[in-house]
């Protein structure tokens, strides 16, 4: 029985699409708040504590995730290069979004989970300034225009550097900077909601988080003591 049970719960997913598939003509406002239920469901169950597993069923259960996770990359990989060559031109905006956006959210949550919140912020604050930095630097060569674009990124890369002997400043520099960056990239605004979606995801989110974790991490610290 407690297989079984086990079986049931990986099919909420595909009780999800099956759903969608054959709710043709019902209303938006009744379609969606089902879907949202279901898809919250097992996403809160993931974090309260499983006493009803093992560690043989928690390592398939992650293990099961996981191989779906890339394989569905995959497959989005595969309809963008298809799609690029058979047309020539980029595809629509929504399979960037829907391939990165997971990637990203497991790159941060992966570190966050397996590092100290001060580790996991230098990581995640270093990759995504300098891969940000080098795209700019990349695509609009070197220009006063250029430089401009680039002050951000490189006040990251300070933030960075003070995680360690400043925790605290940092957290607040983070959130300062995630602030600022959506009033300095306020053009995102005239983008569709795809591009924008991944635009949030790729740089204020990651400091977002980083910065309430700093600051979370440094006030616990402070209550041990």
């Amino acid at each position: 029985m407690k297989k079984l049970m086990n079986v049931l719960k990986s099919l909420w997913l595909l009780v999800v699409v099956l759903i969608v598939m054959l709710a043709a003509g019902v209303p938006l406002w009744i379609l969606i708040p089902i879907l949202i239920i279901l898809l919250a469901v097992p996403l809160l169950r993931e974090f309260n504590p499983r006493s009803d597993l093992d560690e043989r069923q928690l390592y398939i259960s992650r293990l099961t995730s996981h191989v779906s996770l890339y394989v569905m990359n995959g497959l989005i990989l595969f309809v963008l290069i298809r799609e690029y060559f058979s047309h020539n031109q980029q595809p629509p905006s929504y399979w960037y979004m829907i391939l990165l956006i997971p990637l990203v959210l497991k790159f941060m949550m992966s570190l966050f989970e397996n590092y100290s919140p001060v580790l996991a912020a230098q990581w995640i604050g270093g990759f995504f300034a300098s891969v940000w930095l080098l795209f700019v630097l990349l695509s609009h060569g070197f220009s006063l225009t250029n430089l401009m674009e680039s002050v951000p990124f490189l006040l990251i890369l300070v933030s960075v550097l003070l995680i360690r002997k400043r925790p605290l400043i940092a957290g607040f520099a983070f959130l300062i900077l995630a602030a600022g960056l959506l009033i300095f990239f306020r053009a995102w605004l005239s983008m569709d909601v795809y591009v924008r979606l991944l635009m949030y995801t790729l740089l204020p989110m990651p400091l977002l988080i980083c910065g309430v974790a700093l600051i979370w991490h440094h006030k616990k610290e402070r209550k041990e003591q």
